[in-house]
């Protein structure tokens, strides 16, 4: 076990204050109806939460991001599992522009996602792609001096209210690349919002592509680096997705200790 800094410690102390008072009230209110909630997001950028990830001087943290990311999710999902998702997957749509976005590219959107407040979308998942990311359809066509981005992306977290997308996209027979992608972009429109038995405080929604030219300058890297930066995608979200459940699970016990703890039967506690 890795023990916590005396930074990390105060952000959690923080946390779970905030937790207490402010998320933990409202999660069943939250999950009953549906929606998303922005005071909560509000809250994870006034603490700092969805900068973690990002660089210092966009108010990034500045040791071991993964891990206080993963910390963080922890405790939150002890109270809120939709919530919980909400910084995870602000962490993981940021993950290739970090990755591969040139100094031009993050200089025009990480103050976007950092003081700008916007959330961002990971758009990979499609009907017949998901684990399988070598399996994608949608197709990034270069023309003159752009790519034209066709395609159909589901089960998008955020993505009927992201403002930003990172999308992956057959540039090739056998390639793959990443591009930044503006949701108010001609061509981009929502599909279907998804009806879920659990995290229902999270958006999740299908995002259609019909068109939509992209300047060549959002490409992340280079043409075909796609898959290579999804998995190291996966490689920083894996540990984060366990943490999600690590705190769903702990919750649970917690709660049902209370329970145990409260109930009266045959006339005794």
């Amino acid at each position: 076990m890795i023990e916590p800094s005396e930074e990390q410690k105060i952000l959690l102390d923080n946390l779970k204050r905030a937790v207490k008072e402010k998320i933990a009230p409202v999660a069943a209110e939250t999950d009953r109806k549906g929606t998303f909630n922005w005071d909560i997001a509000s809250l994870f950028w006034d603490l700092g939460l969805f900068q973690i990830t990002l660089p210092e001087e966009y108010d990034g943290w500045p040791q071991t991001p993964c891990h206080t990311l993963c910390l963080c999710i922890e405790e939150i999902a002890k109270a809120c599992a939709s919530s919980a998702l909400m910084l995870l997957i602000q962490a993981v749509g940021s993950f290739p522009l970090l990755s591969a976005g040139n100094q031009k590219q993050k200089k025009k959107y990480l103050p976007r996602i950092s003081q700008g407040r916007e959330l961002i979308a990971y758009l990979v998942t499609e009907p017949a792609a998901g684990s399988d990311v070598q399996a994608i359809l949608s197709t990034a066509r270069r023309t003159h001096g752009h790519y034209i981005l066709n395609g159909r992306k589901t089960f998008a977290t955020n993505g009927a209210i992201a403002g930003i997308y990172s999308v992956l996209a057959k540039t090739g027979e056998k390639e793959l690349s990443f591009f930044i992608v503006d949701r108010q972009q001609e061509g981009v429109s929502i599909g279907k919002i998804e009806e879920k038995c659990g995290f229902r405080g999270s958006n999740t929604a299908e995002v259609i592509l019909e068109d939509v030219q992209v300047p060549q300058d959002n490409l992340l890297g280079k043409p075909g680096d796609g898959f290579a930066i999804a998995m190291m995608d996966f490689d920083m979200s894996r540990p984060a997705v366990a943490a999600l459940a690590l705190g769903i699970s702990a919750g649970a016990v917690s709660y049902a200790l209370d329970y145990a703890m409260d109930r009266i039967t045959f006339g005794k506690p």
